[in-house]
């Protein structure tokens, strides 16, 4: 066999892997969700390093067209997660700082977790993507499936009013209240709508103590909102939902934030940042 052929018979087999995979979405879809004509599109998104984000559309047994979204995990998903997630540790370990992030076992556990935290977040009264279910696809491919929402990435959103940040604290301050940790908050995460959402989420070590892992949620969302914010106006909202001793406890995460490829921010804006923050 040629180098021609054997990279050809490797396309085909790619090709022949996500049809399969396709088909039994489809079949899930009209399974669990009595769905006819089922389309399925993926979703370009340079943010989604840890899915397959796709659109799926079909007609409910009422006659209506409907769309949900849905996220296709895999083996590849974990390492990349475990990946990401050690270098952040490691990260901390050179900066004389406790590793707090973790990883999930397998693609069942990183979907069941998803679907159960935006369960719960959506449950408290903080909107969200409402999640529906998770499902096994075949092989270790496995589907979570949300609720499509109308609206654009903080990332997109050339200006942001005060009262648009200040809702988005308060479901963060309402979600700590309750226990409830995010691990992944950046702009992609943050959508802009006919209201306010926050989606995805990540994962932390489960020994992590909750002040650390409410420190780094809130450096994450002060600093999602340096694109199209002053740094003085971020940290004034933020004290309205958390102490002077909070804030300085999500100073010690900045720079780690900031090397994130997903949160853009220049060291000038960072060390007013950190000096308004330890302020």
């Amino acid at each position: 066999m040629t180098a021609k052929q054997a990279e050809l018979s490797d396309e085909e087999t790619h090709r022949s892997f996500f049809r399969d995979v396709l088909q039994n979405v489809r079949r899930i879809m009209t399974e669990k969700y009595g769905l006819n004509d089922v389309s399925i599109r993926p979703i370009g998104s340079g943010a989604s390093r840890l899915s397959i984000p796709v659109r799926i559309t079909g007609v409910n047994d009422r006659g209506k067209k409907v769309t949900y979204f849905g996220k296709i995990l895999g083996s590849s998903d974990i390492m990349t997660a475990r990946s990401i997630q050690f270098f952040k540790n490691i990260y901390l370990q050179m900066n004389e700082k406790d590793p707090i992030f973790g990883v999930s076992k397998s693609a069942e556990e990183m979907a069941r977790e998803q679907y159960e935290t935006l369960r719960a977040i959506h449950k408290i009264g903080v909107p969200t993507a409402k999640p529906f279910g998770y499902h096994w696809i075949n092989g270790i491919l496995w589907l979570v499936v949300v609720e499509y929402l109308e609206a654009k990435p903080l990332s997109e959103v050339r200006c942001v009013e005060q009262g648009q940040m200040e809702l988005v604290f308060r479901y963060l301050r309402r979600m700590h209240r309750r226990n409830i940790f995010h691990g992944d908050i950046k702009p992609d995460n943050v959508m802009v709508g006919e209201k306010l959402y926050i989606l995805d989420v990540g994962r932390f070590r489960e020994d992590v103590p909750e002040a650390k892992k409410q420190a780094y949620d809130l450096a994450c969302l002060i600093c999602s909102f340096l694109e199209c914010r002053p740094p003085e106006d971020i940290v004034k909202m933020a004290k309205k939902f958390y102490s002077r001793w909070n804030l300085r406890a999500a100073a010690d995460y900045v720079t780690l934030v900031q090397r994130r490829p997903d949160i853009n921010f220049n060291d000038e804006t960072k060390n007013r940042l950190l000096r308004l923050l330890k302020g």
